[in-house]
């Protein structure tokens, strides 16, 4: 009994960790996008687009606890040596990605409300800001779950009951209605690919649970339910005043500088998982420096990204990972617990898994175009490690004969 209570005790960290994780203006801002489909249609998005990618989110930390692998490390397993560094060059360029978009995010809101304060309300010198505060947190801090971590999820936990009250409590709440149409497996498509986004990375932090189990329950339970809220309080954002907007919501001096020490905290430590992460993928890539001077080098990319990119480029971005990293971890996990093969694959280049994760690429938008009722996420997953198993299968039968 004792031994089961320190487990549970041990890994209740990545509640925290995963939690913090999704509380962030960037699934905020995509919880915006969801607006078209109304509050009900929304929220019902919501809720079975969590399911299904925060369940596909934990098995990649699963397989990354149980082995005690990174991220890349369990995508080579399947795709060899080669394969790993294609992927691992792939999630460095989506994790820069990420980065510009938190920090664009950040500093846009952050000028926002800033103005409200007297100061310039232009973006960039905030861009600017964030990403050396993101640099330094990198070269200074320790990897993984700090006390910085804790107080952002606790300061913006309190902002967002500010933002609740206001959003359902303040007269003209009721004008939570559509605008525009969107077809309803396209919204939870946009609500899938989030917690996709992070499979690519989960193994980096989850391979240093005591317990892989109670691991995955906790990280399930934080991220999903803090990702499912900040979605929720974009689509309330997103039919109350068109888009994300703080300003709107919020008045006074102590409370503005209370959200912009938040969004301060949320931005830093959000999109320190994803430099440092894309520092591990890197190393994959260009073993030539340590991964906390690789993730420095992502941060200043990330910078000069978020000066020059739109972010109305941001739902084209959410699909395309969706579509490259669906098929990628249909393959991983149809690997190890369809195929159960623990092994890493021998080979330079695994053509096989490659062959059906570029099959799989065609299989995604495909199921995208025509609009199932779940997505294409889901059928293009089933449909990729079907298929990934059965040519696993002739590929062994095939060397077996040789």
């Amino acid at each position: 009994m004792k031994t089961d209570i320190k487990r549970l005790v041990a890994d209740a960290p990545f509640f925290l960790l995963w939690f913090g994780a999704a509380v962030s203006l960037s699934e905020i801002l995509a919880g915006t996008l969801l607006a078209p489909l109304g509050w009900a249609r929304g929220l019902a998005a919501i809720v079975l687009g969590h399911i299904i990618g925060t369940t596909l989110l934990v098995l990649g930390g699963l397989i990354g606890a149980r082995q005690r692998q990174s991220a890349m490390g369990t995508a080579g397993a399947a795709f060899g040596s080669i394969g790993r560094r294609l992927f691992a060059a792939l999630n460095v360029i989506q994790l820069v990605g990420w980065t510009a978009v938190m920090l664009s995010v950040g500093a846009h809101q952050f000028a926002e409300l800033a103005a409200a304060l007297g100061a310039a309300d232009a973006a960039w010198p905030w861009i600017l800001l964030l990403g050396g505060l993101v640099a330094g947190w990198t070269l200074f801090a320790r990897a993984g779950i700090g006390r910085l971590n804790t107080v952002s999820v606790v300061c913006l936990m309190l902002l967002l009951v500010v933002v609740f009250m206001r959003l359902f409590f303040e007269p003209n709440s009721s004008a939570l209605v559509a605008g525009a149409s969107m077809r309803f497996g396209a919204g939870m498509e946009l609500v899938i690919v989030m917690p996709l986004s992070w499979l690519p990375l989960i193994a980096d932090y989850n391979r240093h649970a005591y317990s892989a189990s109670a691991a995955t329950v906790y990280t399930w339970l934080g991220y999903a339910l803090g990702s499912a809220l900040m979605y929720a309080i974009g689509l309330c954002m997103a039919l109350r005043f068109d888009g994300l907007d703080f300003g709107a919501l919020l008045s006074g001096g102590p409370v503005i500088v209370a959200a912009l020490m938040v969004i301060l905290l949320s931005t830093v430590t959000t999109t320190f998982l994803d430099v440092y992460s894309a520092g591990v993928s890197a190393r994959h890539v260009w073993p030539i420096a340590p991964v906390r001077v690789l993730a420095v080098i992502m941060v200043m990319v990330g910078i000069l990204i978020a000066l020059d990119t739109p972010m109305t480029a941001y739902e084209g971005f959410l699909y395309i990972i969706g579509a490259l990293f669906s098929p990628l971890y249909a393959v991983v996990l149809a690997r190890y617990f369809l195929v159960r093969d623990r092994s890493d694959d021998p080979r330079y280049v695994a053509w096989p898994a490659l062959t059906v994760w570029a099959l799989g690429v065609g299989v995604y938008y495909g199921f995208l175009a025509i609009d199932t009722p779940v997505g294409a996420t889901l059928p293009a997953f089933a449909v990729t490690a079907a298929l990934y198993t059965l040519v696993h299968k002739l590929d062994r039968n095939g060397q077996a004969s040789v």
